[in-house]
């Protein structure tokens, strides 16, 4: 028996909610941002009864028994690095199946003009056998329990953690918010 399950909330984008479209979802989930489910067994809904809040949070979810992902996600133009960035989430992965893992994330990939992906910083959780590892061009910040979490930092100081992204070169940031499932 498999199982999958990441609850995400992204409350706020501080400096950046200028340029994030309903980044506290308080409007409907495709004002701003795109949805895409692969695999089976996903969901991805709005509510207000997630966190203890009476505000507005997002539930991104992929099931067991197949490989595949929920993802929601926006880009973002943004004039440069130097911004805030705040949200809580709460993550969860988890995955008992053998030869499989699970793994949740909200993703922050910084793109250049042309929506190429030049690096990432990905706030996330994952179960045994997750290939996800700390690289050049990516920073991972390991969530280590499934309780609701505020996470702040500025997009600069962030990408001394990812030394292969050039910051001159960020012209705008992809706000993914992901839950997979992968069978090996």
């Amino acid at each position: 028996m498999r199982k999958f399950l990441v609850l995400i909330m992204l409350v706020s984008i501080a400096t950046a909610s200028n340029y994030i479209v309903n980044g506290d979802f308080e409007q409907d989930i495709n004002v701003g941002w795109t949805q895409i489910m692969a695999g089976g067994g996903t969901t991805i809904n709005r509510g207000t009864t997630y966190h203890p809040d009476s505000d507005y949070e997002v539930y991104v979810y992929k099931a067991t028994g197949t490989t595949g992902y929920a993802q929601l996600w926006q880009i973002a133009e943004i004039p440069t690095c130097n911004i805030d960035l705040s949200f809580s989430a709460k993550l969860y992965a988890w995955d008992n199946y053998n030869g499989a893992w699970a793994g949740a994330a909200v993703r922050i990939e910084y793109l250049d003009d042309a929506n190429i992906s030049l690096g990432e910083t990905r706030v996330c959780r994952w179960s045994y056998d997750c290939p996800w590892t700390n690289a050049a061009d990516c920073h991972i910040i390991q969530v280590g329990d499934s309780s609701w979490h505020d996470y702040e930092f500025n997009l600069l100081d962030e990408l001394n953690n990812v030394p292969a992204v050039d910051p001159n070169e960020v012209a705008k940031i992809k706000i993914t918010l992901n839950a997979q499932v992968v069978h090996c």
